[in-house]
Order: structure tokens, then C-alpha cells, then sequence
């Protein structure tokens, strides 16, 4: 077959990969990955990374793992699809129907759909979007169709069996494609099936597990089998015109998994690990395989995809996800041929072999000189180097530029002779100079070799010279200031020829040939051991204890020293080893990793164990002449191939966790840009928001800025929290605004944005604000109006006070003077002067009644119902019983009582005491009887007697002022009552006056 003959004429360029442990990553459980076993990966248009598990769906956002399950409200913790649309929903497939995540927030995370009401039908295999905007799902009862759910309608696809249908595909023409695991491949079209595609026309295999169309427009099918590439033909139609199958150069043949990454290169998942197909500019591709020995986590791949990053990412059978970086450290250790994976020191010998030095791998107290050969490392042991080391690191050994080498021992400096690398095993040295323990060595531009050595009288510094072949111990620098006798720790040389010295006490030495300077933490000089030193054309990099500084002026007396610590963005103070890349690029090995300073922008990227780096303590760092970063560290030496940074873009922001008042807001678990519109009650006045930033980019940390608009004066610092709580915010409208900021400072383009209103409490509404107001100004009117009343009435009271004490009070006064003056005449006319005597007497009498009666009306304290009964018997007791009439006074049931205001309690006294008044002067009776009683709305006063009543024609009497019964009338009518007057000859008087019960007048009370 043609197929057989095209695999077996391939010409593949594999790139096996030996050992060496790749920039990968592992997420698991452990993590928070709701399963090991991951089945497919979906990173959408937001940037967030889907994992589709055996129990349940987990969101990846960077930093976090979210999982749904069944109690989150999935039908089933079993995903087999997912897609997102064109509208931004992520549709879902499980065994028991549809669910779908809305992009649109304010809703119940999930929205649940049942197909049919066969279970079959509700058991999703595979989901497609179509060009035309409708959603394909492909069952084990059949296919359907949908755009609008619940309108679920059945599609007929005769041909094809749905119980074995994997996966689905629509091509450039519409046309459907459709995967099954027993007869290959089928092609749909607007009439049926057009073609077939299976082992009797190519196909490695009839079991197919995914189909994917490239940016080229052709078909990869993965297959038990093998891979499979599809095109169209001359004459237009469809044949398989590559396949891959045993004996091909991919890792396996049980091909589960298939992506094209953004670099037009393929990511082929097997159940043997994975294979990478590259082009160059022929059709043939280039495979690398990665398996277990590069990292992989699990040999069996299910599933393939990339973030925003190019970072692939890759789920296994039973080992959770792996991240295999774009931009990575690669792992050299025991696996590749090193000696040990305590790796002390890296470099370059002059023919551009990579050379390392590493502790003994049985004895911690031999190194072993590893040199690379591309792939492995393979050992050599220098006689006097391996067997006697010393205890520093980094430059232990180094080739001169005469081809000779030179090794630090614990006795003394050793000299080898001019050979290449692998010619140093059990060689001898030349000559050891010193008997000291040496401690670093450097070889500065004129040939010269420095070391710093540790002996019992102390620490010394020397130089070998190449010129005189002999050793020059300096004596203890004679400079103003120095230390002198310390521990020299790094060496460099700048671009003028000036040797530098780090101290490890602190402190630099700056030698310039003849002379020694001193500069030390005043001068600028970090704080702290200095245990590196870097030249570039730029100036000097210092690595400390106190952060890496830049030595910008490095022949000035006066140093311009540049530190960048902690508080600038390091991931730690420490600094151990310096190197750079060819675009100037800083990289310094720190106790936290390697940070990566760019000196035009100052911006810092972290690089850890998460990007691969080796575990352990960082100890050397150097660039091979191809532009590699070599660092060794205690746990291995991890290689970097530094790469251009991809065009910088602004890290999307979302929100994806509200909460208000403790309790949660739906937000759309596809994160939110914006949530408007929110009014919150004034008890719910605590807000937690939770956000995040989308950035994969490799060693890059995103930090948050937010502000609380009408409520913080600006942005607060970045900071690294995903989450602002803010607790017992006071009424008003605020606006909540965060952005994401990246470690080169690139911020968010659009914030992210939540506008809420806190609603004040009642009593600081606007409307309660006015109605307190109208009522303020109804009370102040209703206290002006009833103070205004209050002096009226007393004026009217002191009207009829007054008026009383004219017509009662003046005229009885007027009465005893003219009685007087009678009296007198009478006594000098020899008259009799006892009648006008007595009526004088008789008036005193009543006005001291008078005058009683006046002084019980106007005491202002209140009277109850009591008082003016109390009031009314005694007065008529006294009045009557004097004339031998009997009185009887019939007053309310106890319990009932009411309280009178001044004005009406005085005129219900004055009635009474009038009819009174008449009954013992002119009724003639012998018995008078008065009742009080109080109704719902009235109050009835009924005077009785049994006297001699009055005749139709006789006018009724007039009391002693003058007033009689019209003055009686016109008080019951000031009351707002009316009096009855009822009498016949022989049968007495009876007055009834109604008064109805005004508060003006009665004010009912409870007794």
C-alpha cells in the first residue's frame, strides 16, 4: 500500500532525548485536581485550563485549582466532553446528560439539560459546535442537535452506529467527520456518507480515538494503530496520505491524544509517552520522544492542549496533569553520567567542553570531574584534585588560557599540564604551590592566577605569575579601613583590568595593579558576604547576603552602587552565583531560585523548581559559547536555553468569587470583567471579592492592584493576595477596581469591575431624612398651635374670670355697699337697721362661696371625674340640707373616669351650682337629685327636683347675678352641648344638659 511504502521511506530525524529530566511539572490531587485520571483538557478563550476527570471538572487558573463535582451541581462526576462555544458558554457531557456553564453571571452554576427521556440518549460521547452555531452531541442512543435548549432535536446520521462513536470534527466545507472505535473514519456530508476511511484504505487501525484538523486544513487521526494524516487529493477528494505505525519513530502506537501547538508542531499522546513532530521545509517531520527517563509522570497520555504561554500541558491515565514548560530548565543528574548530583562547579575548557565538579558520590570527601558529551557525562579523576578537594565551591578547577589546568585542593594550588579535558584522568599534577587549603581560583586577562587560601596563621591571598612562573603571596592589604587578613570569596575582573575581591565578611578589594582600595557597606557595597562577582560591558554585578548589587563606575573612587533586594522584587537577599545570556539579560542564583533581571527596565522574573530547575542549593552559574545557562546546584545542574521573550500582552484580570454579607453572588465560574448594578441592604454591608490574573509566562509572578473608588484615595501597592475583603462599609455607591500587574510591570488593560450600592439604614434615607424634617416642622407648628391655644384659652379664662368677678363679685359688692349706706341712714333716722344688715351678711356669705368656687376652677393642676364630684356634693349638701331638702347624687360606675380641662370643668360647676341655686329658692321641693353619667361620645349632667314645677306662662327664675337659666344655656353651648329644660305644675323641674366628649373638653383616660 502506498501508506506502508510512504512510513517506510520517512526520513526521521528523532532527538532522543537520553536522560536528563525535562522543565515538567506534575498537578495531582494533592493539589486540588479533582482526579488523577484526566481525560481531556480545554484552555478557552479566557485563558483558564479545563480538566475533564473521572470525578468531576477542575478549573486551573495559574496559581489554583477550582473543582465541581455532583454536590457542586454537575448530573454526574464522570466528564466525557467539553467545548466551549463562540458565545464563551462551556457546554459539558456526562452520563447523565447536558450541563452548561453560562458566560453570563447571576445564575446557578451549572444549568442541567436531559436530552430524551432514555437514559441512553443522556449519556454524552463526544460534543461538537458546528459552523452554523448549533451544538452536535453524539449519544449512545443517536445524535442530536441543538441551539437553543431544551429544543432538542434528534439528527438522523444513517450508516453510522451511535454506541461507537469518540470523537467528531467539522471541516472547512461543513462537511462532518466522525471517528468510531470498530469501523475508522466516516465522512458526512449533506447526502450521507461520502467516504470511509478504515485499515483497508490506509488507516493504521479501524479504533479511532480523536480527530483533529491543522492550520493547514488537514485531518490527524489518532488511533490504536498509530497516526494517520488526511488531505485532499488532485482530484479533490480525501485520502490518508501519511501514517505512522510500528517502526515509525513514535514513542507508541496507541495513539490517545493529539494537539498542534502554536509553533505548527504536533503533540502526539500515546500510551507509551509522548511524540513531538516538527517540520522544517520539507514534508517529512522531525519526532523527539519524551517518556519516563525526561519526567514524564505517567507513560500513558489521555489528553494534550496548550496555555496562553505555550506551555503543554498533558493528562494521564492515573498521574494527574503535567505542565511541560516552553521555557525551562533542563535536569542533569546521576541518570546522565554525573558522579554525584552535587554539583559544585561549571564551565568551559578551551576546546568548548562542558566541565563540572562534583562531590563523590560514595565519599562526600572526593570530587570527580565530569565532562559532557552532548548527551551523558562521563568522570576523570586528576590525581591530588579528587582524592584531596577543597571545601569551597564554584572555581575549584579552570584551564588557563595556555591550556593548563589548576585545581583547588586542601594542599595547596596544583598545576596540570596543557592537556584537553578527558586526559586529566590519573594524571599527576606539575607542581602544588602553598601547603594552604585553597579556597577559590581565577585566572584574570594577563594570565595570572589568584586563588584565596585558609591556613592556620590565617587567611592569605597570592598570584601565580606566567611571566616568572612563580607564586607571589600578598602580604595583608596596607589600606585605610580595610579588614585585612579576611577571606577573599569571589574574583572578577572588570573591562579596565581592575581585579575585584569579595570578602566574606563584607567588603570589596579593588586591585589595579599596584595598589589596593577598600570599599565597604558606607561606600555602597551590599551588606552582608560577598560570594559573587560578575563583569559585564555594563559595569560589576555583586551577589551578597544583602541582595545583587550593579557597579556602574567601577574605576571611580566613589562608588555608584545600584541594589536590588526584596524590597525591588528578588526573590531573596541572597545571592550565591551571577551569569547572563547574550541579550544582557541578568541571572542570579538566589536562595529561592533563580531570579532573571533585565538592567534597562529593572523588572525581575522568579525562575524555581516549578520551571525544573534542580532542587538544592545553588553553588555555580556560567553561559557556554551557544548561549546556554548552565547552574549547579546540590541536587543536580540544570541547563536553561534562554529564549526571546514573546510579545508582551496585558494580563486578563476576572472575578470569579463574590461575596456579599458571608453569603455567595452567582458569579459566572468563567469569570467576570464586570458586575454592575448591585444594591445591598445596609445589613449587608461586608464585601469579599476573589480574582484572578491569566498569565502562564514562565518564572513570571502576577501581583494584584485594587481600589475602592469614592472610598481610597488611589491604587493600593501591587500586592500577591487573590482577594480583598471589605468589612461594615457605610451607606453610599462605590465602584471596586483591581488589575493585574506583571513582574515587567505590564498592567491590566481593562480592570476588573464591581459597582454595588450599599443601601443606608432607614433613618438615613433621604425619604426619612424629609419625613423627620416635615414632621420636626409639624411638631414645631403643632407646639406653636397648642402654646398659641393654650393663650387663648387662659385669655379666655381671665375673660370670664373677669367677666364673673364684675357681674357676680362687683355687683354683690355693690349690693352690701348700698345695704351699708341703708343701714346707716336707718340708724341715724332712728330706723330699723337689721333687714339690710342681714342681706349684707347673706351676700358675704355667697360671695366668699363665689370667690371659693372661682379659686377651684382656675387651680391649674388636673382635676379627674372625682374632684367635680366631690366638688358638686359638697355644695349642694351644704345648700340644701340647711332648708331641710334632701340631695342625692348619682355619679359614673368606678372604673370610668375622665379628666375635664380647666375651662370645662369650672362651666360644669357653674351649671350645676345654678340649678341648684333654683331648686332651694324657688322650687319648693323636698328632694332634688342629680346624675352624671358618661356615654361613648357624651356626657349627661340630669338635675331633678320634686317642687312646685312651672306654669306654661312663668318665665324661669333668674339667679341672684342676674344670668338664671340663659346663662345656663349659653355655657352648655360654649361646652358644645345643648340643655333641656323640662317642667309642669306640680311635678318639678327637670334639667338635662349633653356635652359631648371632645379632647378640647373630656379627654377619656383608663382607670
Amino acid at each position: 500500500m502506498r501508506w506502508r511504502a510512504i512510513a517506510l521511506g520517512v526520513a526521521i530525524f528523532p532527538f532522543f532525548l537520553k536522560g536528563e529530566l525535562l522543565p515538567i511539572r506534575t498537578y495531582t490531587t494533592a493539589d486540588g485536581l479533582a482526579a488523577d485520571s484526566v481525560y481531556g483538557i480545554v484552555a478557552d478563550s479566557r485563558g483558564f485550563l479545563w480538566f475533564c476527570t473521572t470525578e468531576g471538572l477542575s478549573r486551573f487558573d495559574g496559581y489554583r485549582f477550582v473543582t465541581y463535582g455532583v454536590d457542586e451541581g454537575l448530573p454526574h462526576g464522570l466528564i466525557t466532553a467539553l467545548i466551549e462555544t463562540r458565545s464563551g458558554d462551556h457546554w459539558l457531557g456526562t452520563p447523565r446528560g447536558l450541563s452548561r456553564i453560562s458566560s453570563i453571571g447571576g445564575s446557578a452554576r451549572f444549568a442541567n439539560y436531559r436530552l430524551a427521556p432514555e437514559a441512553a440518549a443522556n449519556y454524552i460521547r463526544a460534543l461538537l459546535e458546528l459552523k452554523s452555531g448549533s451544538i452536535l452531541a453524539a449519544t449512545r442512543a443517536g445524535f442530536f442537535e441543538f441551539a437553543a435548549p431544551p429544543n432538542f432535536r434528534r439528527r438522523q446520521l444513517p450508516g453510522i452506529d451511535p454506541l461507537f462513536v469518540n470523537d467528531m470534527a467539522e471541516d472547512r466545507d461543513g462537511n462532518l467527520w466522525i471517528g468510531t472505535s470498530t469501523a475508522g473514519i466516516a465522512l458526512y456530508g449533506p447526502k450521507g456518507i461520502v467516504q470511509n476511511f478504515n485499515q483497508n484504505n490506509g488507516l493504521p487501525g479501524n479504533w479511532v480515538n480523536m480527530l483533529l484538523f491543522d492550520s493547514k486544513g488537514r485531518l490527524w487521526a489518532a488511533l490504536r494503530g498509530g497516526l494517520a494524516m488526511l488531505s485532499r487529493g488532485p482530484a479533490g477528494n480525501w485520502r490518508v496520505e501519511q501514517a505512522y505505525a510500528q517502526g515509525s519513530g513514535l514513542v507508541g502506537t496507541d495513539v490517545t491524544a493529539l494537539h498542534e501547538g502554536s509553533d505548527k508542531s504536533l503533540w502526539v499522546g500515546t500510551a507509551s509517552g509522548i511524540s513531538r513532530l516538527t517540520w522544517d521545509n520539507s514534508k517529512l517531520p522531525a519526532i523527539e520522544n519524551l517518556t519516563r527517563d525526561q519526567g514524564l509522570s505517567d507513560q500513558e497520555v489521555l489528553a494534550l492542549d496548550e496555555d496562553q504561554a505555550g506551555n503543554i500541558w498533558a493528562g494521564t491515565e492515573g498521574a494527574g496533569v503535567m505542565r511541560i514548560d516552553r521555557v525551562g530548565f533542563t535536569t542533569y543528574r546521576e541518570q546522565d553520567g554525573l558522579a554525584s548530583d552535587r554539583v559544585f562547579s561549571v564551565f568551559e575548557d578551551r576546546a568548548g567542553e562542558l566541565v563540572t565538579v562534583t562531590s563523590g558520590a560514595q565519599n562526600k570527601k572526593t570530587h570527580s570531574v565530569d565532562i559532557f558529551d552532548g548527551s551523558r557525562f562521563h568522570g576523570v579523576s586528576p590525581v591530588g584534585f579528587t582524592e584531596k578537594p577543597s571545601w569551597g565551591w564554584d572555581r575549584l578547577l579552570l584551564q588557563s588560557r595556555t591550556g593548563e589546568w589548576w585545581g583547588a585542593t586542601d594542599r595547596g594550588l596544583c598545576r596540570y599540564g596543557s592537556m584537553k579535558a578527558q586526559d586529566l584522568n590519573r594524571r599527576n599534577p606539575q607542581t602544588c604551590y602553598s601547603t594552604d587549603t585553597i579556597f577559590r581560583i581565577f585566572e584574570d586577562s594577563q594570565g595570572g592566577i589568584w586563588a584565596s587560601s585558609q591556613s592556620k596563621p590565617g587567611n592569605r591571598l597570592m598570584r601565580w605569575d606566567p611571566r616568572t612562573k612563580q607564586i607571589f603571596t600578598f602580604p595583608e592589604p596596607a589600606v585605610s579601613g580595610g579588614p585585612g587578613g579576611d577571606l577573599v570569596s569571589a574574583f572578577a575582573e572588570d573591562r579596565q583590568g581592575n581585579i575585584w575581591m569579595g570578602l566574606y565578611v563584607g567588603g570589596l578589594y579593588r586591585y589595579d595593579g599596584h595598589q589596593f582600595k577598600y570599599f565597604q557597606k558606607s561606600d555602597g557595597v551590599p551588606g552582608g558576604a560577598i560570594l559573587a562577582l560578575f563583569a559585564d560591558e555594563g559595569g560589576l554585578w555583586i551577589g551578597s547576603n544583602g541582595g545583587l548589587g550593579r557597579l556602574e563606575n567601577p574605576s571611580g573612587d566613589k562608588l555608584r552602587v545600584e541594589t536590588y533586594d526584596t524590597s525591588r522584587g528578588m526573590a531573596s537577599n541572597s545571592i550565591f552565583c551571577i551569569t547572563s545570556d547574550l541579550q544582557g539579560r541578568i541571572y542570579a542564583g538566589t536562595g529561592k531560585g533563580v531570579d532573571r533581571l533585565e538592567p534597562k527596565s529593572g523588572h525581575i522574573r522568579h525562575f524555581t523548581t516549578a520551571n525544573g530547575l534542580a532542587h538544592g542549593a545553588l553553588r555555580s552559574a556560567f553561559r557556554d559559547r551557544n548561549g546556554s545557562l548552565w547552574f549547579a546546584t546540590t541536587q543536580g545542574l540544570s541547563r536553561l536555553i534562554p529564549m526571546p521573550d514573546r510579545p508582551a500582552a496585558p494580563p486578563r484580570i476576572l472575578i470569579t468569587d463574590l461575596r456579599i454579607g458571608g453569603m455567595a453572588y452567582p458569579v459566572s465560574q468563567v469569570g467576570e470583567t464586570r458586575i454592575s448594578r448591585l444594591e445591598l441592604k445596609p445589613s449587608q454591608n461586608q464585601l469579599q471579592v476573589d480574582f484572578v490574573g491569566l498569565d502562564y509566562e514562565p518564572g513570571d509572578t502576577l501581583r494584584y492592584s485594587y481600589q475602592l473608588a469614592e472610598a481610597d484615595s488611589g491604587w493600593s501597592p501591587p500586592r500577591s493576595q487573590h482577594a480583598v475583603n471589605y468589612a461594615a462599609l457605610s451607606g453610599g455607591t462605590y465602584r471596586f477596581l483591581v488589575k493585574a500587574v506583571t513582574s515587567d510591570g505590564l498592567e491590566s488593560a481593562v480592570p476588573a469591575e464591581v459597582d454595588f450600592m450599599v443601601l443606608p439604614p432607614v433613618w438615613r434615607r433621604w425619604w426619612f431624612d424629609s419625613l423627620a424634617l416635615a414632621l420636626a416642622l409639624a411638631g414645631v407648628f403643632a407646639a406653636h398651635r397648642y402654646r398659641v391655644a393654650q393663650a387663648v384659652s387662659l385669655e379666655r379664662i381671665r375673660t370670664t374670670i373677669a367677666t364673673d368677678l364684675h357681674d357676680d363679685i362687683g355687683a354683690s359688692l355693690s349690693q352690701i355697699a348700698i345695704l351699708s349706706e341703708v343701714a346707716r341712714v336707718n340708724a341715724n333716722g332712728q330706723g330699723r337697721p337689721g333687714e339690710p344688715l342681714e342681706r349684707v351678711a347673706t351676700l358675704a356669705r355667697e360671695l366668699v362661696d363665689s370667690m371659693s368656687d372661682i379659686v377651684w376652677s382656675i387651680r391649674s393642676e388636673a382635676h379627674g371625674m372625682e374632684s367635680l364630684i366631690r366638688r358638686m356634693r359638697e355644695f349642694a349638701i351644704d345648700l340644701l340640707s340647711s332648708q331641710g331638702i334632701d340631695f342625692e347624687l348619682r355619679t359614673p360606675q368606678l372604673g370610668k373616669n375622665a379628666e375635664l380641662s380647666l375651662q370645662a370643668r369650672r362651666q360644669v360647676f357653674l351649671i350645676f351650682k345654678e340649678c341648684i341655686h333654683n331648686a332651694a329658692r324657688h322650687s319648693h321641693c323636698t328632694a332634688v337629685v342629680a346624675e352624671l353619667k358618661i356615654a361613648d361620645r357624651d356626657a349627661v349632667l340630669t338635675i331633678e327636683d320634686n317642687g312646685r314645677g312651672l306654669s306654661p306662662e312663668e318665665k324661669p327664675p333668674r339667679s341672684a347675678g342676674g344670668n338664671g337659666i340663659s346663662n345656663m344655656r349659653r355655657r352648655s353651648q360654649e361646652l358644645g352641648g345643648e340643655m333641656q329644660l323640662t317642667s309642669r305644675p306640680g311635678e318639678g323641674c327637670r334639667i338635662t344638659i349633653h356635652f359631648p366628649l371632645h379632647r378640647s373638653t373630656f379627654a377619656k383616660a383608663n382607670s
